[in-house]
């Protein structure tokens, strides 16, 4: 138990804060105005709690000087923090409903997150479910490391292993006895059929040409004999008479009139009979289509053969000759192959040349003169007959190189790309084999088959503890989830929870259940859930999710047997809350005065602090009131408090009257509890405003006096000014004083309800306004 809060400097507002012969007891009431230090002082609990430095040093005095120091006097002895650090842990622990709670264990930003559902499983199972999930938790942490040194064995174990092998196929790999012999041999095979593969990808070797050449047929073509048979003397007679008698553009005159000279033989300038003219008939002949033909050929002769002997014909056959010597080269260490008579490429140039020289020339002879007969000399004909000569030798060099393309495509025939795939295949798996039986992965394998063994044990354990827990928490959950509803129904609260259970979602135990609204099923949702679509997010009101966190803790205080050792601390549980929950709240925070080792109250309502002091029956002995109060401009110290002189007994009458209304106590009479509107607002601004409000002052001149006045603390009353007027001008109709006819005035319940409502709004308005 906390005896007594020692000391407190430079944490929050608590800048040197020594309170003198204050005792905590085993039911502690403490009051402070909203930013005077209670949630600091709520924070140093929780701190000790869970030996959490941080809590107190994130909250160190702005501007303080010095070390942060808490010294809270225990059953035990001293419980000090000093060095940003708690020097000793109490020997009870400690339970407490504050924001950190509600946030870390039930919802945070009107959602309930994962870690919350997490939190929410922990504390849901208690002190020996979270045993359970402890162990649960080591074997899973344990597993981790295992699986975390299995793999990195496994690394070890697979370095130096060729191709794609798991680890447990490279331990089952069998002995081989002559190992050592089969690998060399296996790499000499393949290193024969690797070169078998470059022999098929090698390209085979080809014939040459040189463009043939038909000798008659060129000699036929220039030998103008049947040409001068056909034109007898016609060419000679038409040049002749072209030279004598026209000019240059002679013959295409002639060619013209030739054209002109129809069936009746006359002529087509003087109209004179043409008949046996000699002249006539040679200017026809040479006009003729057989003599165009004859001059045709002639030209198609020369670029016929232009183009069919162009020079890259001897480029390509040079090239390919060769190539063809590599080749025959490179497979003669492969295969058995006879050399071909070889080329003499130097004399095949010149004979190309000549020979290429002696055909244009006789073809220009040809040119010169179409109709006459060209003499080929002998000197000509013997160069043409050495190129014809060439050919044969190339015909002969075509068969030896036939025969060696057979020969090599008979060698490529051999090549098996299959057989090569199974050689090295055989070749890794013996590689593998011999690696797997050496002495340093013999020992990693004994390691590795030890860890596997280890990793079983682990896994049988987890799940049996995890069977375990599932039954234990099953049970739990299940009372929880009732225990919870009952609150909720208490409480008034609309809705209740089901479906609360345990779930393994991402490998640790978490919480999870449904809201029940109208019969409905609605599902908790998350951050990401829309606001269309109904969740715990938009279904519920701040004091709902203030009710489900408070019944969260109620049931899991009412669910752990060792209560009595514990030391409750409650912090604002009626933040957020209706008036008529409050005074539930207050029956379970007394129920646990009177159970728990100690309970420790934190509130700001001083009307919450007066039910509580009302409920509790041994205020002499076990009762201690004490408040934060103001100390200079900025300071904050902790003093003992009258509960009964602060709140006064005829206010709290005229509160807990209004409350009960609320409440919807039966047998209430309404006129009663209109009457007691307007007195309760006067006694409040009595108590706050002592010198500016006097007893004989009522509501409506105080208003007026707040509204005109220029003193700073009126001021703060602003605000809160026309909501005043309003309820006063609706509660001075029951007043004598203010009604003649007060006693007959007609009352509507819910009228009154709304403006009770207002009232009570009104005065937690106010107080917050002046704190």
């Amino acid at each position: 138990m906390i005896k007594k809060i020692v000391t407190i400097k430079n944490t929050g507002k608590f800048r040197a804060c020594s309170p003198k012969g204050i005792q905590l007891n085993k039911f502690t009431i403490i009051y402070s105005e909203n930013g005077r230090g209670k949630t600091t002082l709520s924070n140093i609990f929780r701190s000790l709690h869970e030996q959490n430095g941080e809590l107190i040093v994130g909250r160190k005095t702005i501007g303080g000087v010095g070390e942060q120091v808490v010294d809270l006097l225990s059953d035990d002895g001293m419980l000090s923090f000093k060095g940003n650090k708690w020097i000793s842990k109490p020997a009870f622990d400690i339970e407490i409903f504050d924001a950190s709670f509600v946030s870390q264990n039930v919802y945070s930003r009107h959602i309930i997150e994962h870690d919350q559902k997490k939190q929410l499983y922990l504390f849901t199972i208690g002190k020996q479910g979270g045993e359970m999930a402890d162990r649960l938790l080591a074997f899973d942490d344990e597993l981790k490391k295992k699986n975390a040194e299995r793999k990195e064995i496994e690394r070890e174990l697979l370095q130096g292993v060729h191709g794609v092998l798991s680890a447990n196929d490279f331990i089952e790999l069998p002995p081989k006895a002559d190992i050592d012999d089969e690998i060399p041999k296996q790499r000499q095979i393949l290193h024969s059929l690797e070169k078998q593969s470059e022999i098929k990808l090698k390209p085979n070797c080809s014939q040459v040409t040189l463009p043939t050449f038909d000798k008659s047929k060129f000699l036929s073509n220039i030998s103008g004999v049947n040409l001068q048979q056909l034109l007898n003397n016609a060419e000679d007679l038409t040049k002749q008479h072209i030279k004598q008698h026209l000019d240059l553009n002679g013959e295409k005159w002639l060619e013209y009139g030739v054209a002109k000279i129809t069936d009746k033989e006359r002529c087509p300038f003087c109209n004179q009979e043409l008949n046996d003219v000699t002249l006539i008939k040679a200017f026809k002949t040479y006009f003729s289509d057989e003599y165009k033909k004859v001059i045709h050929t002639v030209n198609l002769l020369e670029t016929a053969f232009a183009k069919t002997f162009a020079i890259d014909s001897l480029l390509a056959l040079q090239k390919q000759v060769h190539k063809n010597i590599e080749l025959v080269t490179y497979w003669k260490t492969y295969t058995s192959i006879d050399e071909p008579q070889p080329l003499e490429l130097d004399c095949i140039q010149k004979v190309w040349s000549d020979f290429t020289a002696c055909i244009k020339t006789l073809i220009k002879e040809k040119k010169q003169a179409p109709l006459e007969q060209v003499d080929v000399p002998v000197e000509k004909l013997t160069i043409i007959d050495q190129y014809l000569l060439v050919l044969e030798d190339l015909a002969v060099y075509n068969r030896a190189i036939d025969k060696i393309i057979n020969i090599i495509e008979a060698q490529k025939a051999l090549v098996d790309n299959i057989k090569i795939q199974d050689v090295k295949n055989k070749l890794i798996y013996y590689s593998n084999v011999k690696l797997r039986y050496n002495d340093e992965k013999i020992e990693l394998i004994e390691k590795y088959k030890r860890i596997l063994s280890s990793i079983k044990t682990l896994e049988v354990s987890k799940g049996e503890i995890r069977t375990s827990l599932n039954t234990y928490t099953k049970e739990i959950f299940s009372k929880y989830e009732q225990q919870i509803n009952r609150h909720l129904l208490h409480c008034g609260a609309s809705f209740k929870i089901s479906d609360y259970k345990s779930s393994f979602l991402g490998g640790k135990p978490s919480s999870n259940f449904i809201l029940n609204i109208n019969n409905a099923a609605v599902e908790l949702g998350n951050e990401k859930s829309p606001i269309s679509t109904p969740s715990f997010k938009n279904t519920l009101s701040e004091g709902d999710k203030s009710s489900m966190a408070f019944a969260f803790f109620l049931a899991k205080l009412e669910s752990d047997p060792e209560i009595s050792k514990k030391v409750i601390i409650f912090d604002d549980p009626i933040s957020s809350l209706d008036n008529h929950r409050k005074s539930y709240t207050a029956d379970q925070v007394m129920k646990f005065s009177t159970i728990a080792k100690q309970v420790i109250v934190l509130t700001h309502d001083t009307y919450f602090a007066r039910a509580l002091w009302g409920k509790f029956s041994d205020k002499k002995t076990l009762l201690t009131q004490l408040c934060i109060k103001r100390e200079g401009l900025h300071d904050s110290i902790i003093d003992t408090w009258d509960i009964d002189a602060e709140t006064r007994s005829d206010y709290y009458q005229l509160f807990s009257t209004l409350a009960d209304f609320l409440e919807g106590k039966p047998q209430m009479n309404f006129r009663s509890v209109a009457m007691c509107i307007r007195p309760i607002l006067e006694g409040n601004l009595r108590v706050r405003f002592p010198h500016d409000f006097s007893s004989n002052d009522w509501l409506g001149g105080f208003i007026q006096k707040a509204r005109t006045s220029s003193e700073p603390h009126l001021s703060l009353l602003q605000n809160h000014l026309s909501e005043l007027e309003d309820i006063n001008d609706y509660s001075k109709k029951y007043h004598h004083d203010q009604n003649p006819f007060a006693d007959s005035e007609p009352i509507n319940e819910s009228e009154l309800s709304a403006y009770v409502q207002r009232t009570l709004q009104a005065l937690r308005g106010m107080h917050n306004a002046v704190s």
